[in-house]
C-alpha cells in the first residue's frame, strides 16, 4: 500500500470516527480508494515489465550482432541495424492504439528510434562523411523525423516529446554526415535549431493555453527545456577554452527551469497546472546536486565549505518549501542534497572523526525538528471511548 493511499485510508477513518461521514459512504471510498490504488500499482507494473521487455529486446539485438558480425560487411552491418530499428518502431507504432499496450508502445518505439540512430551513427564505418553514401544517410537520418513525427503529433501526447530529443540528435547526425561543418558549427546549428523549437512550443502554448488543439504542447516544451542541458554542454565544451566555464550555462539553464516550474505551479493560468510540476522541483534538485558540486569546486575554485553552502543550502530551501505545500518527493531529495553536502564538508574540514560529530549534531537537530513541526498527536480511541 502506497504511502498517499494509506494516508487517505486513516483520513476517512478519522472522518468516520469524528461522525462527518456514516459508515455507508466511508465503505464507498475506501472501495473508490482501494480501486484507485489498484488501478495505478496495474499500470506501474506494465512500465516496470515494458521497459524490462525492451531491455531484453536490446540484449537479444546485442547478442545476435555479436554473432553476426564478423559474418558481414560494413555495409550489410548497416542494413541490419536499420532493419532491426524499423522493425522494432514499426511494432511499436502498430500497438500505440490499444490503451492495455501503451506503455510497452512507447518504450518500443524509443529502442527503434535508438536503433535507427545508431545505424545513422554506424554508418560512418561504411562510407565516410560527405560521399554519396554519407549524403544517402545524412538524408534518411533527416527523414525519419520528417516522416514519423507529423503521425505522432496526431496520435499522442508522450511520443511527440520524444521524437523532439531524437529529432535534435538525427538532425545532428545530418549535419556530420553530409556537410562539411566542424563539430562546433554542429552545436550552434543544432542549438538555434532547439531555440526556434522553444520559441515554437512557447507561441502554441500562449495561442492554446488549454491545450484543446495541441495537448502535446506542453510535453514537448518540458523535453525541449532538458534538452537544453545536453546541447548547452556539447556547445560549451566545444567553444569555451576554460573548460570550467561550462557550469555557468549550465546553472543558468538550471535556474532558468527552476524559474518556470515555480511560475507553472503558482503563477500559471490553470490550464497548464500539472500536479507532476512538484517531482519537477525534486528532479532539479537532483541535477543540482552534481552541478552544485561541480561548480564550487571547479568553476568558483571553493572549498566544501562553499559546496556545502551552494547544495546544502538549496537542500534546506527545497525542504522548507517542500514542508509549506506538501510535496514529499522534493523533501526527499532536498534532504538527500542536504546530507551529501554535509558529509563532504565534515570529511574535507575535519575527517572522518569531525564528519561522526556533525553528522550526530545534525541527526540531533533533524530529530528536535521533526518534533517540533509535526502534527497534534492524535487521542487513542479507547481513551475516547473510556472517557
Amino acid at each position: 500500500m502506497g504511502v498517499d493511499t494509506r494516508a487517505t485510508f486513516e483520513a476517512i477513518d478519522r472522518w468516520e470516527r469524528d461522525a462527518l461521514i456514516d459508515a455507508d459512504v466511508a465503505a464507498l471510498l475506501r472501495g473508490e480508494v482501494a480501486q484507485t490504488a489498484e488501478v495505478t500499482t496495474k499500470r506501474l507494473s506494465q512500465y516496470v515489465l515494458a521497459s524490462t521487455g525492451a531491455i531484453v529486446l536490446v540484449i537479444a539485438g546485442a547478442l545476435f550482432l555479436n554473432w553476426a558480425w564478423p559474418l558481414l560487411g560494413e555495409g550489410a552491418r548497416v542494413h541490419v541495424l536499420g532493419a532491426i530499428g524499423v522493425g522494432v518502431m514499426s511494432f511499436g507504432a502498430r500497438l500505440e492504439g490499444s490503451h492495455k499496450w501503451r506503455p510497452t508502445s512507447y518504450l518500443m518505439q524509443i529502442a527503434g528510434l535508438s536503433f535507427l540512430l545508431s545505424t545513422a551513427i554506424y554508418s560512418k564505418q561504411a562510407w565516410d562523411d560527405v560521399t554519396f553514401g554519407g549524403f544517402v544517410m545524412g538524408g534518411l537520418s533527416l527523414a525519419v523525423p520528417i516522416v514519423l513525427a507529423p503521425r505522432a503529433l496526431r496520435r499522442d501526447v508522450v511520443m511527440p516529446a520524444i521524437y523532439l530529443a531524437f529529432d535534435l540528435a538525427f538532425f545532428a547526425v545530418f549535419l556530420d554526415r553530409a556537410t562539411t561543418l566542424s563539430a562546433t558549427g554542429i552545436a550552434w546549428t543544432v542549438d538555434a535549431v532547439l531555440l526556434v523549437a522553444i520559441l515554437g512550443l512557447v507561441r502554441l502554448l500562449v495561442l492554446d493555453p488549454e491545450g484543446e488543439r495541441h495537448p502535446w504542447v506542453l510535453n514537448a516544451f518540458v523535453m525541449a527545456l532538458f534538452a537544453g542541458f545536453v546541447m548547452i554542454a556539447w556547445t560549451s565544451l566545444e567553444t569555451f577554452d576554460t573548460q570550467a566555464n561550462v557550469m555557468v550555462p549550465l546553472d543558468f539553464w538550471l535556474a532558468l527551469i527552476l524559474a518556470l516550474t515555480l511560475w507553472g505551479i503558482h503563477w500559471g493560468p490553470p490550464a497548464l497546472k500539472r500536479e507532476n510540476f512538484g517531482r519537477m522541483l525534486a528532479y532539479l534538485v537532483l541535477i543540482w546536486i552534481p552541478f552544485g558540486f561541480t561548480t564550487a569546486f571547479w568553476t568558483l575554485e571553493g572549498g566544501s565549505g562553499l559546496a556545502l553552502v551552494l547544495v546544502g543550502g538549496a537542500g534546506v530551501m527545497g525542504f522548507l518549501y517542500a514542508r509549506r505545500f506538501a510535496l514529499r518527493e522534493l523533501m526527499t531529495t532536498s534532504m538527500v542534497a542536504f546530507i551529501i553536502a554535509l558529509w563532504v564538508w565534515a570529511v574535507t574540514a575535519a575527517g572522518v572523526l569531525g564528519a561522526v560529530a556533525a553528522l550526530v549534531a545534525t541527526a540531533g537537530i533533524l530529530f528536535w525538528i521533526s518534533g517540533r513541526t509535526g502534527g497534534p498527536e492524535e487521542v487513542p480511541t479507547d481513551t475516547l471511548a473510556s472517557g
